[in-house]
């Protein structure tokens, strides 16, 4: 094929493929693709920079199969001749000698394929700094060349502009959320914070209609109805606090205010189970089973209950959509049977969420451990960035409240790990460290 049709074909389809990615996993796949189809490839690697780290983070590989045999994944931004691409801001190509397998390279002796012919192509535009690098092994037919060369810096280019926007109208995207986050929080604390003023005039007016009712002979029933509005009162003042502090605190990170926690020393169980009953409707509604195993003798410990209560929550919930994603369609929207009682009725459940809490080597350990369709390092790593959105298809999210649940962790000096393995599940753990001061 010309050169000057080659070009047109691989800018064609770069621009048409690449133009409608919505999704960053599928840009990805998308971008490697292209390249390994444009030049007539075998297979390659795709990778994008982490400035902080000064590493390539793997982000796919074809052929796929091959994903779970390579000897490692993330490379140093430097090394071998992805690192040198990276770093010359050049296509490179490099032809090898065919050897016998013990002398193989380690890639070649876990993938089982000889590398006889290498391009490295920088993701990048003009005067830019790299984002990251493809790089493709073994020519169909002859060896990789300067048209090749060509083809691939304006995929790159291409996939470059591609990604950009997409990270252009990901932020865009979420600075709205946020300052619509912010008005409802504002709208939501004026409210609450009115409600709250008509539950003390109501304490009030309740423990005045005790007085003068202990003046005179109360029956049974009086004293019972009575003994039971100051619990509910406190409830009802517990949860509006809850409500003013939370429309505070979304206020403060819509606007980027600094946050300011409350801590006191006190245990974590009572939070960490009070947080959770919130969502055991839902989670029964979903087919999702609740399981607990928490430390209740667990020493107190310095914290903002809100905080903690709000990180459980939020893990909790997201953990519940990841089990919903693994439920059949026609099993989670089926209507409820009209012929079962509603009190006595308890639904299937075809999936599991386990809230775990226990006190070892001076550190409070939370886990939210589900039994959902679980998550690739790569994503898991963009949510400890903060940098991802949910990636349920089934229950999208801004990605917000994850990002919350990484800040107010920050503000305890804890640290968010995830363990997860696609099709075993996933979970989430809190790590906070013991403080009485």
């Amino acid at each position: 094929m010309p050169t000057n049709d080659q070009l047109i074909k691989a800018v064609q389809v770069a621009t048409r493929k690449l133009a409608s990615s919505g999704n960053f996993d599928l840009l990805m796949k998308d971008v490697l693709a292209i390249c390994v189809e444009a030049v007539g490839a075998t297979g390659g690697t795709i990778y994008l920079h982490d400035p902080a780290t000064h590493r390539l983070r793997f982000q796919h590989v074809l052929p796929e199969h091959i994903a779970d045999l390579l000897p490692f994944k993330d490379i140093a931004d430097d090394f071998g001749m992805s690192g040198k691409a990276f770093q010359t801001r050049e296509t490179l190509t490099r032809e090898f000698e065919p050897k016998p397998e013990a002398e193989w390279n380690p890639f070649e002796k876990a993938t089982g394929v000889p590398v006889l012919s290498m391009v490295a192509t920088p993701l990048m535009m003009e005067d830019e700094m790299p984002i990251g690098v493809v790089q493709l092994l073994n020519k169909g037919e002859g060896s990789f060349n300067e048209t090749d060369a060509d083809v691939l810096d304006i995929i790159a280019a291409v996939a470059t502009m591609a990604y950009m926007n997409y990270r252009l109208t990901e932020e865009s995207a979420r600075a709205s959320t946020l300052l619509g986050m912010g008005k409802v929080s504002h709208d939501i604390g004026n409210l609450a914070a009115s409600l709250y003023a008509s539950l003390s005039f109501s304490d009030m007016a309740m423990h005045g209609l005790q007085e003068q009712l202990s003046l005179q002979e109360q029956n049974e029933t009086v004293r019972m109805y009575i003994s039971s509005l100051e619990p509910m009162f406190r409830d009802l003042k517990s949860s509006v606090d809850r409500i003013v502090g939370y429309s505070r605190l979304v206020s403060d990170i819509s606007a980027g205010r600094e946050l300011r926690p409350n801590k006191r020393v006190m245990g974590l169980a009572q939070v960490i189970e009070t947080s959770t009953a919130y969502l055991i409707t839902d989670a029964r509604i979903s087919h999702v089973g609740m399981n607990f195993d928490i430390q209740e003798d667990a020493p107190p410990t310095l914290h903002d209950e809100l905080y903690v209560f709000r990180i459980v929550q939020n893990l909790v919930g997201n953990a519940i959509k990841a089990v919903k994603e693994t439920i059949p369609d026609d099993i989670r929207n089926a209507e409820p049977d009209p012929t079962q009682d509603d009190d006595d009725y308890v639904p299937p459940v075809y999936g599991d969420v386990t809230v775990r809490y226990r006190f070892a080597e001076d550190l409070h350990l939370i886990d939210i451990c589900d039994t959902g369709p679980g998550m690739t390092i790569q994503t898991a790593e963009r949510i400890l960035a903060g940098n991802a959105r949910s990636q349920w298809d089934k229950a999208s999210g801004s990605g917000w409240g994850l990002k919350i649940v990484l800040e107010l962790a920050a503000t305890h000096d804890a640290k968010v790990s995830i363990d997860s393995e696609l099709g075993k599940g996933t979970t989430f753990r809190v790590a906070l460290p013991h403080r009485l001061v």
